[in-house]
């Protein structure tokens, strides 16, 4: 069939609609349950007969048969250049569904009309308000908006990801598996030990979980590891549901895992950690300075709690005890509130890393004075 008969009979990708704005709200979100993000153009067109009580149930049903000859056609194709040229390669299939006709008892084709419309809206009439609830809110969005701390930024990506697949048709799989993805970069990065298991138990410790979110963030993880998170049940429950269209997905552990609570928790109480934590490079002044030790940002553009001290002093023991007077000046805090560790030098001019963490809650490091100017630590 040439493409000026296909435009003679209205072929098109099947396109659902947007409704318009109903009961009265100013403002709401509203999306669609199915979008086609192709056009195919092709001389080729398949006709295929199928019977039920509408219009609807008979896209459901075409839309599964043809997946599933789609996804045998590809693997017989993979099948068959590994039999001729040893190859696991092979095309894949593609196919659109352009046109939906009844047949009459005279056996005609009839054009049937299909209402596509997005049927529900949420967040109706947001704003709801314009101030925050706690005063204290403002404050800590001026802080976030710029802390700097890479492995924050991308965990709360996969957070904001999860949070709007819903919206955005995202699979329930990916909706999940972002989820747990902010939890598990957290995790990997407080603790290094052999199993994910171990390392929640180590980081939970300095962040504070409790026992149920523990069990929660392992048992998030057997579904993610037992084959995968959207497929812990091997069969699909939907498998045998009624022919409908959108096609539903079933077999899914976390459905809603956009609306759990988890990834939050984490997340916020990594900050809390996070920006009470400095690492410190401490190496000697360059050529012959002789001048006291210094106490100084790093990187300020890309990292936060990144410091540098300056010192002539060789013993280790010395060194921690020089650090600890001058980051205590420049931070109005207690040595007592100060916990260290030193760590392995990353380049040859560092005699070594020291990891610092502020024990007083309510340390705020973005006020204070190093090198005679004001910096904030935060960004």
């Amino acid at each position: 069939m040439d493409s000026s008969e296909q435009k003679r009979r209205g072929f098109s990708p099947i396109q659902y609609k947007f409704s318009e704005n109903r009961d009265g709200y100013t403002s709401y979100a509203t999306s669609l349950p199915f979008v086609d993000p192709m056009k195919l153009c092709s001389n080729y067109v398949v006709a295929f007969d199928i019977e039920e009580h509408d219009a609807q149930s008979a896209l459901g049903g075409a839309v599964k048969a043809f997946d599933n000859l789609c996804s045998r056609l590809f693997l017989a194709g993979v099948r068959d250049y590994k039999s001729t040229i040893d190859r696991y390669i092979g095309e894949t299939y593609l196919y659109q569904i352009s046109k939906v006709y009844q047949i009459a008892e005279s056996d005609n084709e009839q054009d049937t009309p299909i209402v596509l419309q997005s049927g529900h809206i949420f967040l109706p009439n947001r704003p709801d308000r314009n101030e925050w609830q706690d005063k204290e809110t403002s404050r800590f969005l001026d802080k976030i908006l710029d802390f700097k701390d890479p492995v924050f930024n991308k965990a709360l990506k996969y957070l904001y990801s999860s949070s709007v697949g819903h919206y955005r048709l995202a699979s329930f799989e990916k909706i999940a598996l972002d989820h747990f993805k902010s939890i598990e970069l957290i995790v990997n990065t407080l603790s290094k030990k052999d199993t994910f298991k171990q390392r929640v138990d180590e980081a939970a410790e300095f962040l504070g979980l409790t026992a149920d979110e523990i069990a929660e963030i392992k048992k998030y993880w057997d579904a993610r590891s037992n084959g995968d998170i959207a497929h812990s049940h091997h069969l699909d429950p939907v498998a045998f549901y009624p022919n409908q269209f959108p096609l539903p997905t079933g077999g899914i552990e976390y459905p809603w895992a956009h609306l759990d609570r988890l990834s939050r928790v984490v997340l916020l109480k990594y900050h809390d950690v996070r920006r009470k934590y400095f690492h410190i490079d401490v190496h000697e002044p360059y050529g012959d300075d002789s001048r006291s030790p210094t106490l100084g940002a790093m990187n300020e553009h890309s990292e936060c709690n990144h410091l540098f001290f300056e010192t002539n002093t060789k013993d280790k023991k010395d060194v921690l005890k020089e650090l600890k007077s001058e980051f205590c000046k420049s931070f109005q805090v207690d040595e007592k509130d100060l916990e260290t560790e030193v760590l392995d030098a990353q380049n040859k001019r560092d005699l070594f890393i020291v990891g610092l963490f502020v024990k007083n809650p309510d340390f705020c490091a973005e006020t204070n004075n190093i090198r005679n100017k004001c910096i904030s630590i935060f960004g």
